[in-house]
């Protein structure tokens, strides 16, 4: 458990056995009306337990509250009507066979058509009253509803179930109706009204105008007018926000006046780094040094997250913070996720230190038993200054002799949980540092990184070209290839990058091996190819780089090897092989190793005729965008915040009401909510604060080290 915590959680101790929660906490199976069965297909929507049940957010509502005449039906409205079945049966389509109800009221009449046909011959009989909701179709000047949403009306009943109120439509899985969820949180609701007390404190709810949390659910589920569901919707967005943004604000509470100052009149190796380098630093690469600068000449421990766009100078900053620490007389380590990065981060390192005499040292869990005995020698020892590596440096028989800062590369591919073993490392918690490649849009910044300030590198080194990006499909192949080999006898070099390495049976894509293949017999003499991917050894490796850089091959054939890797300054050209296969932000990473130096660069995406419409948007947005922030922004849209951030992310699975992108100004509303809320009551220990400090006590004994942001 963390210092911080420990030191809050004296003030008022944790009673020796918190009481459970009868209701809120227990699994759904045992709520009323579910069982083991529908247990399971609850979990297929994230319900695991009663209170996930009731922040299950309807994805629409339907208004029932007025049914309208056929007669008054417009094309492409969301309705209501009612009429009697006077006529129905199957009819065949173009591709498939479908059921249509034929149903008149009054004034008109109208048909409801489905694409299933089972079993709607029992259900529906010509004579019954209908109740139907949809959107208002025409075709072939007949007013129609495709697949409505439908009650029938039987003579026993007074008045309708559904019409006349405001209906909720939830996620659907087979086997478990929209209605059916709808009564259970009837159930649930009912059941854990008297747990459902207020964890937002009522004085800043009632600054920003926020229903209590038993109105808001109430109102989510069954609302009177639709505002009233948005009002709700707007309560428990904020509650989810706020707690979220209070245990990683109590998180970084754990590291004040535990951390090491650096005295920045030490700084040898630093001053030598930037003398050796062969450019001149970016305005905004100036700025964020002196922002890091100002961090580490702190006790308080340096908590920063350190955005940029490919090709940005983000490994030169981190470079220069790394041998502040060095400066000092302390270690530095680096921690990239996979064994690839960190190798390709131990080679560029290596290229920069070497003009000041300094050797970083690589840890990784694919090195020879002798290999890793020498590097844990030199880490305990102190010998090793610079270390890089995987997660292997996190784990048990690692001892660094005096870690003072540590920097983690691609933070949402790790668990937090292993950063903070990480900083658990040092013998005072060290500086820290998150380095992204893949700039994360800034309302998702703000809230999943809550503890840590943000510094952006938004400006691209002096020389660095724009990169054109062109969408061209299988078909244009035989062309694209044509230029490309035209552009390299003129003295230009080409990545080509292919999905996969080897070929697959179930994959119609071509692999890198084949590709190399091919190449080889198509290319006009005098153009040489190489061939690198992840299960060359890495020495190979960077013996195959090396060579690429100095000109020994004109193509590099190419997996996602080469993500991160040295700069080639004349290489300008890339083409990407089924680039609908790639996530938006690997493609921006791949096409940031071209464009480096001063002549034009120039990225080809090749696809089949037909993509997904999400590839299509991908490949869209890549060709009209090189700027990593909306490309960001879009990457957020297609895959949702929790695939950005990586399921890893301990405390974020996701949240279920809020919005990132919607609810943008909420979140900065939060952020200042929270930190108003410690400034005056740091240990929540006014009475007014029992509800919420009581929650976040029983989430510690629940769930462990949960302050870790």
């Amino acid at each position: 458990m963390g210092k911080g915590v420990k030191l809050w959680q004296k003030v008022m101790p944790m009673p020796e056995k918190t009481q459970p929660s009868h209701i809120l906490d227990r699994p759904i199976q045992y709520l009323p009306g579910v069982g083991p069965k529908r247990a399971r297909l609850l979990k297929r929507l994230g319900v695991y337990t009663v209170e996930d049940l009731l922040y299950l957010l309807p994805r629409k509502y339907l208004d029932r509250r007025f049914i309208k005449r056929i007669r008054d039906l417009k094309e492409g409205e969301e309705a209501t009507v009612m009429g009697r079945i006077f006529t129905k049966g199957r009819r065949k389509l173009r591709t498939r066979e479908a059921f249509t109800v034929v149903i008149a009221d009054q004034t008109e009449w109208m048909e409801l058509t489905f694409f299933t046909t089972k079993g709607f011959d029992r259900i529906f009989r010509v004579g019954d009253i209908v109740i139907a909701s949809g959107k208002v179709y025409r075709y072939r000047g007949v007013k129609v509803m495709y697949h409505p949403d439908w009650e029938i009306l039987t003579p026993d009943q007074d008045k309708p179930r559904k019409a006349g109120r405001i209906i909720p439509i939830y996620p659907a899985t087979e086997g478990l109706k929209p209605a059916g969820i709808e009564s259970l949180i009837r159930t649930a609701l009912e059941l854990a009204e008297p747990e459902l007390q207020d964890r937002v404190p009522a004085w800043i709810r009632k600054k920003r105008g926020l229903l209590s949390r038993l109105q808001a659910l109430r109102m989510l589920h069954a609302p009177r007018i639709l505002r009233e569901a948005e009002l709700a919707r707007k309560a428990l967005a904020y509650e989810e926000f706020f707690l979220f943004q209070l245990k990683l604000r109590l998180k970084r509470m754990e590291y004040e006046g535990h951390g090491i100052a650096f005295d920045l009149t030490r700084k040898a190796y630093s001053r030598q780094f930037l003398k050796s380098l062969p450019f001149e630093l970016t305005e905004a690469q100036k700025r964020v040094i002196r922002e890091i600068e100002q961090d580490v000449t702190q006790e308080r421990p340096m908590h920063r997250l350190l955005q940029g766009d490919v090709g940005s100078g983000k490994t030169v900053v981190a470079l220069y913070a790394m041998l502040l620490a060095v400066d000092q007389g302390l270690q530095a380590a680096l921690m990239a996720p996979t064994e690839l990065l960190a190798e390709q981060h131990f080679l560029v390192l290596r290229e920069f230190l070497h003009p000041i005499g300094l050797e970083p040292t690589l840890l990784t869990g694919r090195q020879s038993r002798k290999e890793r005995a020498e590097s844990l020698e030199a880490i305990e020892s102190g010998k090793a200054k610079i270390i890089v590596g995987t997660h292997a440096l996190i784990q048990e028989g690692v001892h660094f002799k005096n870690l003072g800062l540590a920097v983690v590369d691609e933070q949402h591919r790790f668990g937090v949980l292993q950063r903070a073993r990480l900083l658990e490392k040092g013998i005072r918690t060290p500086h820290f540092l998150v380095m992204t490649a893949t700039p994360i849009p800034r309302t998702l910044a703000m809230t999943a990184y809550g503890d840590l300030d943000v510094s952006y590198l938004d400006e691209k080194p002096a020389g660095r070209q724009e990169v054109k990006t062109f969408w061209r499909t299988l078909r244009e192949r035989d062309k694209v290839y044509r230029w490309l080999f035209e552009k390299v006898l003129q003295g230009e070099q080409a990545y080509v990058v292919a999905p996969l390495i080897e070929k697959s049976e179930a994959l119609q894509v071509q692999s890198a091996q084949e590709l190399f293949q091919e190449l080889l017999r198509q290319a006009p003499d005098g153009v040489r190819i190489g061939l690198i991917h992840g299960r060359i050894r890495k020495e190979e490796r960077q013996r195959l780089m090396e060579a690429f850089r100095e000109g020994v091959f004109q193509i590099l054939v190419a997996t996602t090897v080469i993500e991160v890797g040295i700069d080639v300054p004349n290489a300008t050209l890339m083409v990407i092989e089924h680039a609908e296969r790639f996530g938006l932000s690997q493609l921006h990473q791949l096409r940031g190793r071209i464009g480096r130096g001063e002549k034009p660069s120039y990225c080809i995406l090749l696809t089949p005729e037909e993509v997904t419409e999400d590839a299509e948007k991908r490949l869209k947005t890549l060709v009209e965008t090189t700027d990593g922030f909306r490309i960001a922004e879009v990457d957020l849209q297609i895959r949702g915040p929790g695939e950005i951030l990586g399921k890893e992310q301990h405390g974020f699975r996701g949240f279920r009401i809020g919005n990132l992108m919607k609810d943008a100004s909420l979140i900065l509303k939060v952020r200042k909510d929270v930190e108003e809320l410690l400034s005056k009551d740091r240990y929540l220990v006014r009475p007014e604060h029992r509800v919420l400090r009581e929650y976040l006590l029983r989430e510690e004994e629940r769930e462990g080290e949960v302050y870790v942001g």
